[in-house]
């Protein structure tokens, strides 16, 4: 009897380590892709920005000062629209990790709740 407990408890702490690892290898993952989307995404607005002022002032009807005026304006609308587009890809990613954490959080305990009736299973066989 003793040493079935002492079996179940090895289980569930095998088990328990296995969840562990397996979150931290998808906090790992979901952190690498973070960081590449937002690398990714500061580039492309950097080069979109620096692109589309040298256009602007290449192809200008208009006299320099209201040419400047112009570009301020829509670097600063860029840099609005790239503030909403990074806040909402970090509100996707935060809530899919977070839905991923609760499932493997659920499949593990639902795994630690198999050993556990197995080892009740087998105890009750031991006695019979």
């Amino acid at each position: 009897m003793v040493m079935n407990v002492i079996r179940a408890g090895g289980y569930a702490m095998m088990l328990n380590e296995l969840v562990n690892q397996v979150k931290a290898a998808r906090r790992s993952k979901v952190r690498t892709i973070r960081r590449d989307r937002t690398k990714n995404l500061v580039i492309g607005a950097g080069i979109g920005i620096a692109v589309g002022s040298a256009v602007g002032v290449l192809f200008a009807p208009k006299s320099g000062k209201e040419t400047r005026k112009i570009i301020a304006d829509k670097a600063g609308e860029t840099m609005t629209t790239l503030k909403e587009n990074v806040e909402a890809a970090k509100d996707r990613i935060s809530a899919s990790a977070a839905a991923e954490s609760s499932r493997l959080r659920e499949a593990g305990q639902k795994g630690v709740e198999a050993a556990k009736e197995s080892l009740k299973k087998k105890d009750e066989e031991k006695k019979k």
